[in-house]
């Protein structure tokens, strides 16, 4: 529709309205700020086996002129006191974070990189599109790489700690055919290193191949683990981790649309209980649904920190409306 003048300068005004303060204050927002992740009121709920529930928002001020967004996976490493986390963009950011009395009070990022292949070239286009993200350690206990997953150029590499590729990783060979993936962005969305069956991955929704209704996990030593879609629609694995006593952490995210409820649920996927057809019993932990009350968003990276706490963060889509939100919350014994 063609626009008078008085609607064009009524359209220019209100631009100018929303634009100016968002450019005065950038350079200086670098600070954390406050955000409440948890509802007032947790009775009403239907699932919920979290408690200590802290959060905080991360602004986007550039690091290393890397901007801080699109955080999609986490690993925290206890010895160095260190949190890694990974963008969609292909960047490696190294965060301090301040914990007083169980509760998450700041997060600093320190350094941010640009993750590069073997020729120390960054990796562009979708080439780049990291989403998963593990530790490995050495036999002294000490982190020596990252692993990262890749969604729609599907792969796991190995890095240093400075984002530099070390090597490729060979995956197992039904997650090598792109045929078998729903589309070119449901790929390797997530990733975990287990102590018993190696690097542990997941594609962001069930392969064609795999059985009806049901997600699957898939290790680097052959190995697989079928387990029950979620009851919400389009649900979708986002993040794993592995728990002190072997079963695996799923996180998942439902989103049905801008006027549907967004859902996060935390699964927990028992390895040691499944039938001959590798059907594993999984239990909802935590059910966390915009309609409660609870400030969901798009929460992609999961990662274990200190004994039953977790950390998990919200991608922002390099969405204006949306944020970077880091959650600590504490696990339940089931």
């Amino acid at each position: 529709m063609k626009l008078n003048i008085h609607n064009k300068y009524l359209v220019l005004i209100r631009l100018v309205a929303i634009l100016l303060p968002v450019f005065f204050y950038a350079p200086v927002m670098a600070k954390n700020f406050a955000y409440q992740f948890e509802p007032d009121d947790l009775i009403s709920h239907e699932v919920m086996q979290l408690e200590n529930i802290s959060s905080l928002g991360i602004d986007r001020k550039a690091i290393n002129n890397i901007p801080v967004t699109e955080l999609s996976g986490l690993a925290w490493d206890g010895n160095k006191q260190r949190l890694y986390a990974i963008s969609d963009s292909g960047y490696l950011y190294h965060l301090k974070i301040t914990i007083q009395q169980g509760k998450l009070v700041k997060a600093k990022v320190l350094n941010a990189y640009q993750l590069r292949d073997e020729k120390g070239e960054p990796f562009r286009g979708k080439y780049r599109d990291s989403e998963g993200l593990t530790l490995k350690r050495n036999n002294k206990g000490v982190v020596t790489e990252l692993i990262i997953s890749f969604e729609r150029k599907f792969r796991l590499i190995r890095f240093n700690l400075q984002g530099q590729q070390l090597g490729k990783i060979r995956l197992p060979k039904i997650l090598r055919n792109k045929q078998h993936y729903k589309s070119k962005n449901k790929g390797l969305e997530s990733v975990t290193l287990h102590p018993q069956y190696g690097i542990i991955t997941a594609a962001e929704l069930p392969l064609k191949t795999a059985p009806k209704n049901y997600q699957t996990l898939y290790s680097s030593k052959g190995k697989v683990w079928h387990f029950k879609l979620s009851a919400h629609r389009n649900s979708s694995v986002t993040g794993l981790e592995t728990l002190p006593n072997g079963d695996v952490l799923v996180l998942e995210r439902a989103y049905n649309g801008l006027f549907a409820a967004m859902i996060i649920s935390l699964r927990q996927v028992k390895l040691s209980e499944c039938n001959q057809l590798r059907q594993c019993k999984v239990e909802d932990r935590a059910v966390l649904s915009s309609v409660d009350g609870w400030r969901v968003d798009n929460f992609e990276g999961l990662t274990h920190y200190q004994g039953n706490q977790y950390l998990m963060v919200s991608d922002d889509n390099e969405n204006p409306m949306q944020n970077t939100v880091l959650v600590l919350f504490e696990l339940n014994d089931s």
